[in-house]
Protein backbone atom coordinates (compact mmCIF):
# COMPACT_ATOMS: atom_id res chain seq x y z
CA UNK A 1 0.00 0.00 0.00
CA UNK A 2 1.32 3.51 -0.96
CA UNK A 3 0.30 6.76 1.11
CA UNK A 4 -0.42 8.31 -2.04
CA UNK A 5 -2.69 6.42 -4.61
CA UNK A 6 -2.85 6.96 -8.02
CA UNK A 7 -5.71 9.00 -8.31
CA UNK A 8 -4.69 11.29 -5.27
CA UNK A 9 -1.35 11.84 -7.48
CA UNK A 10 -3.41 12.04 -11.27
CA UNK A 11 -5.58 14.23 -9.42
CA UNK A 12 -2.51 16.56 -8.54
CA UNK A 13 -0.71 16.54 -11.01
CA UNK A 14 -3.81 17.29 -13.52
CA UNK A 15 -3.14 14.02 -15.88
CA UNK A 16 -6.48 12.89 -17.27
CA UNK A 17 -5.15 9.76 -19.35
CA UNK A 18 -4.26 6.73 -18.24
CA UNK A 19 -1.31 6.69 -20.47
CA UNK A 20 1.40 7.64 -17.67
CA UNK A 21 -0.41 5.28 -15.10
CA UNK A 22 2.63 2.86 -14.95
CA UNK A 23 5.28 5.77 -14.85
CA UNK A 24 3.42 7.46 -12.20
CA UNK A 25 2.73 4.34 -9.69
CA UNK A 26 6.63 3.83 -10.06
CA UNK A 27 7.37 8.03 -9.29
CA UNK A 28 4.96 7.28 -6.12
CA UNK A 29 7.21 4.72 -5.03
CA UNK A 30 10.22 7.15 -5.31
CA UNK A 31 8.98 9.42 -3.63
CA UNK A 32 7.51 8.46 -0.84
CA UNK A 33 11.31 6.34 -0.43
CA UNK A 34 12.87 10.13 -1.26
CA UNK A 35 10.43 11.45 2.07
CA UNK A 36 11.16 7.90 4.06
CA UNK A 37 15.21 8.83 3.35
CA UNK A 38 15.23 11.90 4.36
CA UNK A 39 13.30 12.09 7.60
CA UNK A 40 14.52 8.63 8.81
CA UNK A 41 11.23 7.57 9.01
CA UNK A 42 8.77 4.81 7.93
CA UNK A 43 5.76 5.91 6.75
CA UNK A 44 3.45 3.62 6.63
CA UNK A 45 3.68 0.15 9.18
CA UNK A 46 6.27 -2.32 8.18
CA UNK A 47 8.42 -4.74 9.64
CA UNK A 48 11.85 -4.59 10.00
CA UNK A 49 14.97 -6.54 11.36
CA UNK A 50 17.97 -4.25 12.62
CA UNK A 51 21.22 -6.45 12.92
CA UNK A 52 24.03 -5.29 15.20
CA UNK A 53 27.67 -6.26 16.66
CA UNK A 54 27.85 -5.16 19.79
CA UNK A 55 25.24 -3.44 21.08
CA UNK A 56 25.00 -0.06 23.33
CA UNK A 57 23.29 1.44 26.06
CA UNK A 58 20.60 2.00 25.05
CA UNK A 59 20.43 0.56 21.62
CA UNK A 60 19.16 3.30 19.38
CA UNK A 61 16.60 1.77 16.82
CA UNK A 62 16.77 3.96 13.60
CA UNK A 63 13.28 2.86 12.50
CA UNK A 64 10.98 5.47 13.75
CA UNK A 65 8.25 5.86 14.78
CA UNK A 66 8.91 2.89 16.61
CA UNK A 67 5.56 0.68 17.40
CA UNK A 68 7.15 -2.37 19.29
CA UNK A 69 9.68 -4.53 19.35
CA UNK A 70 8.45 -8.12 18.45
CA UNK A 71 11.93 -10.13 19.33
CA UNK A 72 15.77 -10.00 19.79
CA UNK A 73 17.68 -12.78 19.31
CA UNK A 74 21.24 -13.24 19.81
CA UNK A 75 23.71 -15.23 17.98
CA UNK A 76 25.94 -17.46 19.77
CA UNK A 77 29.73 -18.76 18.43
CA UNK A 78 28.68 -21.56 16.93
CA UNK A 79 25.79 -19.69 14.78
CA UNK A 80 22.60 -20.50 17.38
CA UNK A 81 20.52 -18.22 17.59
CA UNK A 82 18.41 -17.58 21.14
CA UNK A 83 15.60 -15.37 21.94
CA UNK A 84 16.31 -12.45 24.46
CA UNK A 85 13.55 -12.95 27.38
CA UNK A 86 12.06 -9.36 27.25
CA UNK A 87 11.94 -9.09 31.10
CA UNK A 88 15.59 -8.46 30.73
CA UNK A 89 14.87 -5.21 28.76
CA UNK A 90 13.15 -2.51 28.54
CA UNK A 91 11.37 -0.77 25.62
CA UNK A 92 11.06 3.09 24.66
CA UNK A 93 8.87 4.15 22.05
CA UNK A 94 8.49 7.55 20.92
CA UNK A 95 7.55 9.43 18.03
CA UNK A 96 9.61 12.11 18.28
CA UNK A 97 12.81 10.46 18.33
CA UNK A 98 14.48 7.02 18.12
CA UNK A 99 13.02 4.27 19.53
CA UNK A 100 15.78 3.20 22.46
CA UNK A 101 16.48 -0.24 24.21
CA UNK A 102 17.57 -0.32 27.65
CA UNK A 103 18.62 -3.54 29.71
CA UNK A 104 17.20 -3.33 33.39
CA UNK A 105 19.19 -3.22 36.08
CA UNK A 106 21.30 -6.02 37.29
CA UNK A 107 20.94 -7.90 33.53
CA UNK A 108 22.97 -8.61 30.57
CA UNK A 109 22.96 -9.67 27.61
CA UNK A 110 23.28 -13.41 26.86
CA UNK A 111 26.44 -14.48 25.17
CA UNK A 112 27.20 -13.97 21.89
CA UNK A 113 29.67 -13.77 18.95
CA UNK A 114 30.39 -10.20 18.90
CA UNK A 115 29.65 -9.69 14.78
CA UNK A 116 26.31 -9.78 13.09
CA UNK A 117 25.10 -11.54 16.47
CA UNK A 118 21.59 -9.59 17.58
CA UNK A 119 19.23 -9.56 15.65
CA UNK A 120 15.67 -7.08 16.78
CA UNK A 121 12.94 -7.22 14.84
CA UNK A 122 9.73 -5.06 15.27
CA UNK A 123 6.92 -2.67 13.42
CA UNK A 124 7.44 0.77 12.90
CA UNK A 125 5.73 3.80 10.93
CA UNK A 126 2.88 6.15 11.43
CA UNK A 127 0.09 3.36 10.69
CA UNK A 128 -1.56 0.85 8.14
CA UNK A 129 -3.19 3.36 6.56
CA UNK A 130 -2.22 6.91 4.69
CA UNK A 131 -4.97 8.62 6.89
CA UNK A 132 -2.25 8.09 9.77
CA UNK A 133 0.66 9.66 7.97
CA UNK A 134 1.48 13.89 9.14
CA UNK A 135 -0.03 15.88 6.30
CA UNK A 136 3.47 17.85 5.39
CA UNK A 137 4.96 14.71 4.75
CA UNK A 138 2.08 13.81 2.44
CA UNK A 139 2.71 17.16 0.65
CA UNK A 140 6.15 16.53 0.58
CA UNK A 141 5.80 13.26 -1.11
CA UNK A 142 3.22 14.82 -3.73
CA UNK A 143 6.04 17.39 -4.38
CA UNK A 144 8.33 15.03 -5.12
CA UNK A 145 6.37 13.16 -7.16
CA UNK A 146 5.41 16.43 -9.32
CA UNK A 147 9.00 17.31 -9.30
CA UNK A 148 10.70 13.85 -10.74
CA UNK A 149 7.19 13.89 -12.83
CA UNK A 150 7.78 17.22 -14.55
CA UNK A 151 11.75 16.69 -14.28
CA UNK A 152 11.92 13.06 -16.11
CA UNK A 153 15.30 12.15 -17.66
CA UNK A 154 16.52 15.18 -15.66
CA UNK A 155 16.38 15.83 -12.57
CA UNK A 156 18.59 17.03 -9.93
CA UNK A 157 18.24 15.91 -6.71
CA UNK A 158 19.99 18.92 -4.77
CA UNK A 159 16.50 20.78 -6.75
CA UNK A 160 14.45 17.68 -5.61
CA UNK A 161 15.41 17.92 -1.88
CA UNK A 162 15.36 21.77 -1.75
CA UNK A 163 11.84 21.88 -3.04
CA UNK A 164 10.65 19.67 -0.14
CA UNK A 165 13.11 20.03 2.70
CA UNK A 166 11.25 22.89 4.76
CA UNK A 167 8.17 20.18 4.79
CA UNK A 168 10.41 17.12 5.95
CA UNK A 169 13.20 19.15 8.00
CA UNK A 170 10.73 19.04 11.00
CA UNK A 171 10.04 15.38 11.10
CA UNK A 172 13.86 14.34 10.90
CA UNK A 173 15.52 12.28 12.85
CA UNK A 174 18.77 12.63 14.29
CA UNK A 175 20.82 10.85 16.01
CA UNK A 176 22.94 12.99 18.88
Amino acid sequence: MAVISLEEAKLYLKVDTTDDDVLITSLITVAESTVEKLTGRKLLTSDFAYVLGIPHDPILIPFCPLQEITKIETVAIDGTTTEVDPAIYVVDISQDQMGRIWLKPGCSWPAHRGFASFIITGKAGYGADASAVPAPLKTAILIALAFLYENRGKVESQALLDSISALCWPYRIVEL
